[in-house]
């Protein structure tokens, strides 16, 4: 025996009448046909869902950050200034070949600033071309120096927020990760620098310990954006708590061992 469903009896895709519905929208429960099925940071939506900024807020994160300096672009502004200076000192002196370098610096330096891509892998490029010239040079220390800022040039070459300032594509994941590092919760990070600072400074640790609770109460992984950090929660409170601790035992053996007697 079969029973036979009439086709106006079947779910309907909110958009389009005609077509059938394959899901629902796991926000607002509208039903959505293959066309209209969205999948956005594992989950499924309808069009008009998928747009909301806290639905999409990895890519509201992105189009916030796109195209804005970060500091990495104002440490190399610094550089330039720095540049600068050694072209005064070489024209001094008159040192041409490291005229000419601090020259080539100081146009890399100010074509980041003003974000042009090519200075990514100028600037990467650089410190090579300096450490190279001071070999020659037989000046070891400046070589040492063009090293160390060849690293950190490199890491700033790979920092996703530095991309997102020339408007470079950035995976996903390495975009999460920054949301999370700079967005997501901030009160238990707030905490963990508090409970760290409470063992140098006892005002401190208390407000570690109401950060940590307040970041705590408002974990919520259901959240559109989730919102996440209970292990750097806990761990503020648990830091701001044994930084208590440890001021009280000061005390303690501060009045114990005349401490009090002292003072008065």
């Amino acid at each position: 025996m079969s029973v036979d469903v009439s086709p106006n009896a079947l779910a309907r895709c909110a958009t389009h009448p005609d077509e059938l519905a394959g899901a629902t929208c796991q926000r607002c429960g509208t039903f959505v046909c293959g066309a209209c099925t969205t999948w956005l940071l594992g989950a499924l939506y309808c069009p008009t869902c998928a747009a909301r900024p806290e639905v999409n807020y990895l890519e509201t994160f992105r189009l916030s950050l796109w195209g804005k300096r970060d500091s990495s672009a104002w440490f190399v502004a610094g550089c330039a200034v720095v540049a600068t200076m050694g072209m005064q000192a070489a024209f001094i002196e008159k040192d041409v070949p490291t005229l000419l370098g601090m020259l080539v610096a100081l146009a890399v330096c100010v074509c980041f600033f003003l974000g042009m891509r090519w200075a990514r892998y100028a600037l990467l490029l650089l410190p090579v071309a300096l450490a190279i010239q001071a070999a020659l040079a037989l000046a070891i220390a400046m070589v040492v120096v063009f090293i160390f800022l060849f690293i950190f040039a490199l890491q700033i070459f790979l920092d996703p927020r530095s991309k997102l300032f020339f408007r470079v594509q950035v995976p996903e994941r390495a975009l999460r990760r920054l949301w999370d590092l700079r967005v997501n919760n901030p009160l238990a990070r707030h905490a963990v620098s508090l409970g760290v600072l409470g063992y140098f400074m006892p005002l401190f640790a208390p407000a570690a310990v109401i950060c940590g609770v307040i970041a705590l109460r408002r974990v919520d992984p259901n959240a559109r954006p989730p919102i996440g950090r209970r292990a750097s929660s806990l761990f503020g409170i648990v830091l701001g708590m044994g930084a208590m601790a440890m001021w009280v035992l000061v005390v303690v053996r501060f009045i114990g061992s005349g401490g009090l007697h002292w003072m008065t």
